[in-house]
């Protein structure tokens, strides 16, 4: 039995709980009506970053159980996972700055999300940089923390989403 066995339904898990949040925010702006144009492209962007960042939770969730299947060393295993997950993780963030630059006349960013996003990605990228370069023999706690921590980024980028959606709803009462 090879060692990342145990961490594999941890991993499982998070990788649902990241395919979720996509569902529901695809379904959540599906039934969101657009009131203002500002407003609209701010959802967009709301809701391009939450199905990112699940769809990254939901990849590297997934990567270290499927590169343990080809026998390599847990150490390599993490490093490589850690890896992909900081280089996703950034041309996520690279992404985002470009849209954001496009529409940037058009929309007030959301200031409290915005420090709490950046607050977590600090541990995010803190997290992978330690594994990746063999900082800690806990790699699988560490990788898991920055799994967890971009799933909390998500969710409350998700909660934003959903309240501004709802807010036209009622605005339009």
């Amino acid at each position: 039995m090879h060692p990342l066995t145990d961490d594999s339904n941890a991993l499982l898990t998070i990788a649902e709980i990241g395919a979720t949040f996509a569902g529901f925010a695809a379904l959540v702006s599906a039934l969101g009506r657009r009131v203002s144009s500002g407003r609209a492209l701010h959802d967009l962007m709301r809701l391009r970053l939450v199905i990112g960042t699940s769809l990254i939770v939901v990849v590297t969730a997934l990567v270290p159980s499927a590169l343990a299947l080809f026998d390599f060393e847990p150490r390599t295993v993490w490093r490589a996972s850690a890896g992909l997950f900081l280089a996703l993780t950034y041309a996520e963030i690279v992404a985002l700055i470009a849209s954001y630059h496009r529409v940037r006349e058009e929309i007030v960013p959301d200031i409290v999300a915005v420090a709490i996003a950046f607050a977590l990605q600090l541990v995010v990228q803190g997290a992978l940089i330690a594994v990746l370069v063999g900082l800690t023999d806990q790699s699988d706690a560490w990788y898991v923390a920055a799994l967890v921590a971009l799933l909390v980024t998500a969710a409350i980028v998700f909660m934003r989403l959903v309240e501004s959606a709802f807010a036209q709803l009622a605005d339009c009462d």
